[in-house]
């Protein structure tokens, strides 16, 4: 219940004070849209271990080099890489370079993002949601990912673009639209409904099948059925004297032995 009128305060605070903003982000994972249409859930953008894009490789040039890149991004969980040391710890983007025009180069590690201190901004035109994650090294470093509302699904880089104090990564996919591929979250409420359910639905059927209507002089009263719960105390009854020989065997074992 709070939660739910925080957010609804949230969405009438934004369309008053920042209608351009389009969405507020409520958590690290979720931007709330401002016009009630829903919420864009960064969650669901990723594979079953939060990861959007795992070691992906690409090469760009910069001047007579050329490197290649090593990209890991989760949409909205942290992560860490152990070969990194701290350069990737904790983190939501990770890229790895190795200058291709030196062999046997050693690679380094660029870490952007924490999971709670990043920029965002959204186009209500193009329909995209753009974060903006600092380097952990260098705060004049920025990864920018753009996350566009689109009936396709595709990541791309680009190939020319030569300020190396920004990249950026554009994520086109269905996901990235409100209301769209969120998240299941089972919370206590709904595991007592399932439990309520189950309960209920035993509850009708020892009904319908251990109770029946007869009808008397006092009009219609409910009364067991003696087949079945007879049936039910002979198999109780069985299964305790499987059990019991289960152990007298065993203990006949052990006395052999």
């Amino acid at each position: 219940m709070r939660s739910t009128i925080f957010v609804s305060l949230l969405c009438i605070g934004g369309l008053y004070f920042g209608g351009s903003f389009g969405c507020i982000m409520v958590n690290p994972c979720q931007c709330q849209m401002t016009d009630g249409s829903g919420i864009i859930d960064l969650a669901a953008l990723g594979d079953s271990e939060g990861f959007l894009i795992r070691d992906r490789k690409i090469q760009r040039a910069f001047g007579d080099r050329w490197l290649e890149e090593s990209i890991t991004l989760s949409s909205c969980n942290s992560f860490s890489k152990p070969e990194a040391a701290l350069n990737c710890s904790h983190v939501l983007l990770c890229v790895k370079t190795r200058d291709l025009m030196v062999p046997g180069s050693v690679p380094y590690y660029l870490g952007y993002g924490l999971y709670n201190n990043n920029e965002y901004s959204y186009n209500n035109e193009s329909k995209t949601l753009s974060l903006t994650y600092q380097a952990l090294s260098d705060t004049s470093l920025r990864a920018i990912v753009h996350f566009n509302c689109s009936p396709s699904s595709s990541i791309t880089f680009p190939s020319d673009s030569q300020n190396w104090d920004n990249m950026e990564i554009f994520v086109e996919s269905p996901c990235a639209c409100p209301s769209h591929c969120q998240m299941g979250n089972v919370g206590p409420g709904t595991i007592m409904l399932i439990i309520f359910a189950l309960s209920t639905t035993v509850y009708f059927l020892f009904g319908s099948c251990g109770l029946r209507s007869i009808r008397t002089s006092e009009g219609d009263q409910i009364a067991p059925v003696p087949h079945f719960w007879c049936w039910m105390c002979t198999m109780f009854s069985k299964e305790k004297d499987i059990w019991k020989g289960m152990g007298e065997s065993g203990s006949r074992e052990a006395t052999m032995a």
